[in-house]
């Protein structure tokens, strides 16, 4: 089946699938910036699957501006997963029908039973995988396939699949005429080319090294011209202070989410560890090249830029067995991943 769009559908008529019950739909990915994007493009698959449904997202306060904008999705729900009673009394009172919980915690199965939504489809693998109605014995730990895969295969599993991709971002013109100031500020015109770099991560993996990038940065302008933007949060001041120096453009802290994307959206390029951003600036179709420690659950096999695995770079050489996600070791495995080599993956993708 092919739908005005040319998107290939295969579906069990779900629409008359008592797997799924019929009224409106809820997706639950309240987690980080990059896990909640890769599960966006259910989104497309949902809306042909159900046209005329709606469709609910539960993120959290940090990642819900963005979701706010992602088309396809008519309403958000704002909380993390500890099950807050307000959470639990606005999905109630929306009379939700069916929901798909991409992200099976126990506190998240809780309060969509309490809130009484007929269809609860989760994993079956957990002990408290009784709080859903539709049990699916499904399993991301030592896959291989990419995570946005992993979450697709919750809807093929009742039926609904088929080609999909990441959902349209609508960014307000405020973000983009904030974008527009900070670089006119920064003398950025728009026919100049400039290349974003974001060298800091939210620590679920190891990152290449603060030199490196700057040595990188420095390399791009030298040789090519290119105007540099680092980014970055709050948090990471001093890390962007060193990258930027006092060459390059520092946009670190000066940027919400929706503006980081407008940016992001407006660049040539992102380079980037395996963080959030990456998959931002991914999902908005920029050329987005991603730096991987050579770590079993870090692989971008999993967590690489989504459907362009030319656009992820590990260090050659077998698994790292000092690292671990999530800790900050005295492991030097990513300098392995020579700046020559960034810098000439990064000039081929620009061509």
């Amino acid at each position: 089946m092919t739908d005005p769009d040319g998107i290939q559908l295969e579906l069990n008529p779900v629409m008359n699938n008592p797997q799924i019950a019929q009224g409106d739909l809820l997706v639950v990915r309240n987690d980080r910036l990059g896990d909640t994007i890769l599960a966006l493009p259910v989104i497309p698959l949902l809306q042909k699957a159900f046209p005329g449904n709606r469709i609910h997202f539960w993120t959290t306060p940090q990642v819900s501006p963005l979701i706010e904008c992602v088309a396809g999705i008519n309403g958000v729900i704002v909380g993390n997963d500890k099950g807050e009673p307000d959470v639990c009394n606005e999905l109630a009172a929306l009379k939700i029908q069916t929901a798909f919980c991409l992200r099976p915690t126990f506190k998240n199965a809780l309060v969509l039973r309490k809130a009484q939504i007929p269809v609860r489809i989760g994993t079956s693998r957990r002990w408290y995988s009784f709080l859903f109605t539709k049990r699916l014995n499904l399993s991301r730990r030592g896959k291989s396939r990419h995570e946005a895969d992993l979450n697709l295969d919750i809807l093929a599993a009742v039926g609904i699949s088929g080609e999909t991709g990441f959902p349209a971002i609508n960014l307000p013109e405020s973000a983009k005429e904030k974008i527009a100031c900070l670089l006119s500020q920064a003398r950025i015109s728009n026919d100049d080319s400039f290349i974003v770099i974001h060298p800091g991560s939210g620590g679920s993996a190891q990152n290449w090294s603060v030199d490196y990038f700057k040595k990188l940065a420095d390399k791009l302008n030298r040789i090519n011209k290119l105007q540099i933007i680092v980014t970055g949060s709050i948090s990471e001041t001093a890390l962007c202070r060193e990258v930027a120096g006092n060459t390059h453009i520092n946009l670190c802290g000066k940027t919400d989410l929706i503006e980081l994307a407008s940016l992001l959206s407006n660049t040539r390029m992102l380079i980037a560890n395996s963080t959030g951003p990456l998959h931002l600036s991914v999902s908005l179709g920029t050329v987005s090249l991603g730096l991987y420690p050579p770590i079993k659950d870090c692989l971008p096999d999993r967590w690489g830029p989504y459907r362009h695995p030319e656009w992820a770079l590990m260090p050659e050489q077998p698994l790292c067995k000092r690292c671990f996600p999530g800790s900050i070791s005295q492991c030097y495995c990513m300098e392995q991943l020579t700046v020559d080599t960034v810098y000439d993956r990064a000039i081929e993708l620009l061509q």
